[in-house]
């Protein structure tokens, strides 16, 4: 089977601009997308696949988390320093919680309702009480705090910091950092597979997966995929992860046990976050750069005859070519060769 037959799309929902944190109620058939660009929450039907309704939120709402139990849907609105608190009966905000400078990640511990906020411009993590509704716990993290995640069977809270290439561990009763795991550059979401006892970070700058030992807390196996991953998220039947590539808009779907590349479903311009339904396996992925939804089936069985082909370009790991290009300031065309033995930068603008 090819992709299109193991991996059908649904097609594409318009939600407002720049969508990031996603989450679905595969029960209630909603689903919630942060557009950052727009302020505001994309409420869709998982059904029509159509949006109900826009939530205006605070400024640049880019992480994103569903309370099932508490009726609420949070978003971290970076730029204004709040988290807003929607109420999912009513689709309104029903309350924005202070938190500290630009909260861009987030994470929630059910077991505990504990809602996580990694504000990246602090380096800290703030604890919010999910029935509260209130900050109970300010948590050191490292450079540039992001994306959380809980682990129940461990009682322990994740934080991946962006800027330092590390893992914050933080005690879920205590709300103490109580340890770090280095990673590799620029970690931007995690996954946890708590019963299996796995955690999986996509490292944007170096497009790998690390994959986490909990218990021995260090990296044990580290994924190559395509460019940019930023988006995880776990298979419903445990065999399989996901990672969201941001730099060539496609997912790529991996085997859990051999870490090998199963396929990859195109999907809209620069994917960020992504969910995926339990009860059926539907995955949603926010596009920030086509400002859509993308939502495909998963009916692969199991491994495919014929695994991807090798994406990468032939001159990877090979010297660099010699090339020229104008000079910014006069015009007048710079070699490669006048920098030979030299250190310099060459800056590929980041176009979506």
């Amino acid at each position: 089977m090819g992709t299109s037959e193991s991996f059908p799309a649904q097609g594409a929902i318009p939600v407002g601009y720049g969508p990031e944190g996603i989450a679905v109620d595969g029960e209630g058939r909603r689903g919630y997308v942060a557009c950052a660009r727009s302020d505001s929450v994309a409420v869709f039907d998982l059904d029509s696949r159509e949006v109900v309704t826009q939530v205006p939120v605070g400024r640049e709402p880019i992480g994103l988390v569903h309370d099932k139990q508490g009726g609420h849907v949070f978003t971290t609105d970076a730029r204004s320093d709040v988290v807003s608190v929607i109420d999912t009966a009513t689709l309104k905000v029903v309350k924005q919680i202070p938190v500290q400078h630009y909260p861009a990640g987030a994470g929630f511990y059910p077991e505990r309702r504990k809602v996580y906020v990694g504000n990246t411009a602090d380096n800290t993590v703030s604890v919010i009480d999910a029935d509260r509704l209130e900050v109970i716990a300010t948590v050191p993290a490292k450079t540039a705090a992001g994306s959380l995640a809980s682990d129940p069977v461990r009682d322990r809270v994740y934080c991946v910091n962006f800027g330092d290439a590390s893992m914050t561990v933080i005690d879920g009763r205590s709300n103490e950092p109580i340890g770090e795991i280095k990673l590799d550059y620029a970690p931007c979401k995690i996954a946890v597979d708590a019963p299996r006892g796995r955690a999986y970070v996509a490292n944007s700058l170096v497009s790998t997966v690390a994959v986490v030992d909990l218990d021995k807390q260090e990296v044990v196996e580290t994924l190559t995929v395509e460019r940019a991953p930023v988006g995880m998220g776990l298979g419903r039947r445990g065999d399989r992860i996901y990672a969201a590539n941001r730099g060539t808009g496609r997912v790529s779907v991996i085997d859990r046990q051999t870490g090998r590349e199963w396929a990859r479903v195109p999907v809209g311009k620069a994917p960020g976050d992504l969910a995926v339904d339990q009860l059926s396996g539907t995955v949603y992925v926010s596009d920030a750069g086509t400002s859509t939804v993308s939502v495909f089936q998963d009916r692969l069985d199991g491994e495919p005859a014929e695994l991807p082909s090798d994406w990468r370009h032939p001159l990877i790991g090979k010297p660099l070519p010699s090339f020229s290009l104008p000079d910014m300031v006069d015009g007048r065309p710079r070699t490669s060769e006048e920098y030979r033995g030299k250190k310099y930068i060459l800056n590929f603008f980041a176009s979506w």
